[in-house]
């Protein structure tokens, strides 16, 4: 007779033989086991994970392609891909469902945002309350909002040249984080954040960290139920209370407000069960990040690949001088928006170095092929739009920037819109597209306008990746002087 300490043994014994022999069958038989990749990865996801906690799988992932081709495992049932056909059936053609790591990335697993909704007539609910604030007449409306907040930007910069001996060093990654930020918390909030003024690093530092944390919560969701351990939220969380505690004070006092936080107030004022205090917090912090960062990191990469490349600056230099003749000259929406040559380096700079580094990442609905493999259903796969968009089979010298292929054939070659998606695509593509290619815009115009930009040599340009890149190194310096 045996012992019940004995049996369980044997029990744990049985349990352990049986996962391996489920491991090895996934490893080696079964569709999944055809597609090339590290070894490791037939195994376990592991080694993935780890590089997707550390921000690093954006500079991993390019390097995989590179030595397996178009489709790579890189766990059990965890699939990325490069190319256009495969990219285009996922996002847009049968328009995958979003993987379950947003729903791990979620706080409170009743409670989404935009980007966290994993369910398709939920998502377009959302979007639906949502699109009177990306309106084209309402995104109009903002232009003197963000002429406001680009007139503070550049009476600071003017103070720091003047202090510092009429050529001033800045932070760029800095100076435009904060100035995006003073325009999103303008146009979505009802007032600036005024951080250009008071050059405060705090609220970038927070949103740094919660970036960081909610990329170890979509990877290990146990985390934030362990005791003792704060949300990720709550980081923001009071910025995030003052507003709304504003705001609903000023509506008792009869100010009433045409903005993205009104609608989120509205909703939770006629359905408090539905859309609660919990829901406009994750808006808001959605917002906060998604309408500042996204736009300040454009800014400062096209800024990076234009004084890395002083051809193309003088190029864009002397278009904008010709539209805007005076440092008086009012730079608008209208006029930067048929700007050709500004347009093609903005078209260019997302090709390069895209906000979108390291994948979309998709869950299979019924078994399917892709690219040439048939693929489970509930296989996690990761569209590489930034690695589509270097693809030297679509672009002729992908490395390169060249503006000029947006403006005609390069090399024989047009410009593939198909293959240029860096506000994702289908019905989950950014619904902030048109507002953040408008502010970039006046951004651009206005500093290369305004100011003489000389490269500091010596930076590095690696990155890493939390939900948006950022420069390892902290920072990215731009020598700044008046122009005459």
């Amino acid at each position: 007779m045996y012992s019940i300490s004995i049996l369980l043994i044997y029990a744990l014994v049985a349990e352990v033989f049986r996962r391996c022999c489920v491991i090895l069958l996934g490893a080696f038989t079964g569709p999944l086991s055809k597609i090339p990749g590290p070894m490791i990865g037939k195994f376990t996801s592991w080694p993935w994970i780890i590089q997707c906690v550390k921000g690093n799988q954006m500079n991993i992932g390019p390097r995989l392609f590179k030595k397996y081709g178009d489709i790579v495992r890189v766990g059990p049932a965890d699939i990325i891909f490069r190319d256009k056909a495969t990219i285009q059936k996922i996002l847009i053609d049968d328009d995958f469902r979003k993987s379950r790591d947003y729903e791990s990335a979620r706080e409170d697993p009743n409670v989404t945002s935009l980007i966290t909704e994993t369910d398709k007539v939920k998502y377009k609910q959302k979007r639906r309350l949502l699109s009177p604030g990306f309106s084209i007449t309402y995104l109009n409306g903002l232009e003197p909002l963000m002429h406001e907040c680009l007139q503070a930007f550049t009476k600071v910069l003017d103070a720091r040249c003047k202090d510092e001996g009429g050529c001033a060093t800045v932070d760029m990654n800095r100076v435009l984080g904060n100035l995006t930020s003073d325009v999103m918390s303008a146009a979505s909030f009802g007032g600036s954040f005024n951080l250009v003024e008071s050059d405060d690093n705090t609220q970038k530092n927070i949103f740094t960290s919660y970036l960081k944390r909610v990329a170890l919560d979509a990877q290990f969701p146990f985390i934030k139920y362990l005791p003792g351990v704060p949300l990720a939220s709550s980081l923001i969380s009071g910025l995030v209370e003052d507003i709304v505690s504003k705001r609903r004070k000023e509506i008792e006092e009869g100010i009433m407000k045409k903005d993205i936080l009104q609608i989120f107030i509205d909703t939770n004022n006629a359905d408090p069960v539905s859309f609660t205090d919990k829901h406009i917090r994750a808006e808001m912090i959605l917002f906060m990040i998604a309408g500042s960062d996204t736009t300040s990191l454009t800014a400062t990469f096209t800024l990076l690949l234009l004084l890395n490349n002083q051809e193309k600056l003088k190029e864009l230099i002397s278009e904008i001088d010709s539209t805007f003749p005076s440092l008086e000259d009012t730079i608008t929406f209208a006029k930067t928006q048929d700007l050709p040559y500004l347009n093609s380096v903005i078209n260019e700079s997302m090709r390069i170095m895209p906000i979108v580094t390291a994948g979309i990442v998709r869950l299979v609905p019924e078994t399917t092929i892709l690219c040439g493999f048939e693929v489970p259903k509930d296989t996690i796969v990761s569209a590489w739009i930034n690695e589509m968009q270097r693809d030297s089979r679509i672009w002729p010298d992908p490395d390169t920037f060249i503006p000029e292929r947006w403006l005609g054939d390069y090399k024989g070659v047009s410009a593939d819109r198909k293959a240029f998606l860096p506000f994702s695509a289908g019905s989950r593509n950014c619904i902030g597209q048109q507002f953040a290619l408008k502010e970039l815009r006046l951004i651009l115009a206005t500093l290369i306008r305004r100011y003489e930009l000389s490269l500091v040599q010596g930076q590095s340009h690696e990155l890493r990746v939390h939900t948006v890149p950022w420069f390892k190194q902290g920072f990215y310096k731009v020598r700044v002087k008046v122009r005459t």
